[in-house]
């Protein structure tokens, strides 16, 4: 994760050396301007490992551009060459999970060291929806991949409440969900479970994003989304349900 944000930081600082462009000047039909937004927000995650609960922080809150930068709220990138609905992306996911597992049997515990994917993917944003495909290879110790594909619908509401549903399916490889899910017999023998190898899984999701105006510029979102784990992660004797959550409420100001 350390190296992720500095990625983000150092992509930030060269965009804003960048000279200005107007409208007309800059390439591909990008705004030369911050559109989107920045706030506040509480995230919630329950991966259902170990005996470790749910965990809760307060971060910054984004979901903006600015020319070909963009933030996605875990996930930063930048925009190359037009392509069909939207753009081919140079991507970077930010983990907000913890992968803690600590034993039910005994005090010891293992702290798997948060996943580093990089990689590339597109928003498609067509006139049904967005659309989000991405492909990633795990820097950090899992040396693993992970796939997305997403869609969001929109549906706006009464009082300009707006519903964002999602449904969409990960992919992780058998080197990824075995790091994060798997137990070697070093490990086994330390927590008091059995030894297990993961292997590839695929797991579906869903949630929702609702986003309410609050007055002039400001705005309420609240998301929730529900994982349902592949049998691959499912049969892991650290896992306690066979889903994970993830919840956050922010306060954003909406940049135009």
């Amino acid at each position: 994760m350390n190296l992720a944000l500095k990625t983000s930081v150092l992509l930030i600082a060269y965009l804003i050396s960048m000279p200005a462009y107007s409208d007309g000047e800059f390439p591909d039909g990008i705004p030369d301007r911050l559109i989107g937004d920045i706030g506040v927000a509480v995230y919630t995650s329950n991966l259902h490992i170990g005996t470790e609960g749910a965990q809760s922080l307060p971060l910054p809150y984004a979901f903006f551009d600015y020319q070909r930068f963009f933030m996605r709220i875990d996930e930063f990138g930048i925009k190359t060459f037009k392509m069909g609905y939207g753009y081919f992306e140079v991507i970077g996911k930010v983990s907000l999970d913890s992968y803690k597992i600590k034993s039910p049997y005994n005090n010891n515990s293992i702290n798997n060291s948060d996943p580093i994917p990089l990689g590339f993917g597109t928003l498609q944003e067509t006139p049904v929806g967005s659309i989000f495909l991405n492909a990633y290879h795990d820097f950090g110790k899992s040396k693993g991949a992970l796939y997305e594909l997403l869609y969001f619908a929109e549906i706006e509401t009464v009082k300009k409440i707006t519903l964002y549903p999602q449904v969409g399916i990960e992919r992780q490889s058998s080197q990824y969900t075995n790091y994060y899910y798997g137990l070697n017999q070093g490990q086994a023998s330390s927590l008091g479970y059995s030894a297990y190898a993961a292997p590839a899984t695929n797991n579906l999701l869903a949630g929702v994003l609702i986003e309410v105006p609050i007055v002039e510029n400001w705005y309420l979102n609240v998301y929730a989304k529900r994982k349902w784990m592949g049998a691959g992660i499912n049969n892991s004797p650290v896992m306690t349900k066979s889903f994970q959550d993830n919840i956050f409420a922010a306060v954003a100001y909406r940049f135009k």
